[in-house]
């Protein structure tokens, strides 16, 4: 079992490699055998100091995958559940960059219709393709009117 005094020295190292939500770390800090008592104490360490941050890890989240990738919005959503940020959080981030993330799924939506167009799909065939993907019916519409005007 690791000594007391290194479990906020493993959660740096853990957290520094790639930002982690306090779920993931409390999970990972639980596979190394720290106690309860040892995990609260690195958790307020890190929080006190600003290294662990459930808002700041879905602002940069969302802003990489949303806005940078245009990845669908359920899409990131389903993957910061599953890290563990806070519904609140995730909603208050999302209006905060709603005009971004718009504009960004609008260009992805735009290239991904044209490269289903160069393999010769139809409409019907790129609809189909891109809901799956996670874009909604009214995003997909917005683009395909904008491209035909």
């Amino acid at each position: 079992m690791p000594a007391k005094t290194d479990v906020i020295d493993y959660a740096l190292r853990y957290i520094f490699r790639y930002p982690k939500t306090k779920k993931e770390l409390i999970i990972q800090l639980r596979k190394k055998h720290y106690t309860e008592t040892e995990i609260e104490k690195a958790l307020k360490y890190l929080k006190r100091k600003g290294y662990l941050n459930d808002k700041q890890f879905a602002k940069d989240y969302i802003d990489y995958h949303c806005v940078r990738r245009g990845k669908p919005i359920i899409w990131v959503k389903n993957k910061l559940y599953e890290k563990g940020v806070d519904k609140d959080i995730i909603q208050e981030v999302i209006e905060k960059k709603i005009d971004d993330i718009n504009k960004w799924i609008w260009k992805q939506i735009k290239k991904e219709i044209q490269q289903y167009k160069d393999k010769w799909l139809d409409g019907l065939q790129i609809l189909e393709k891109l809901t799956r993907k996670g874009y909604t019916y009214n995003q997909i519409k917005k683009v395909i009117d904008s491209s035909a005007s």
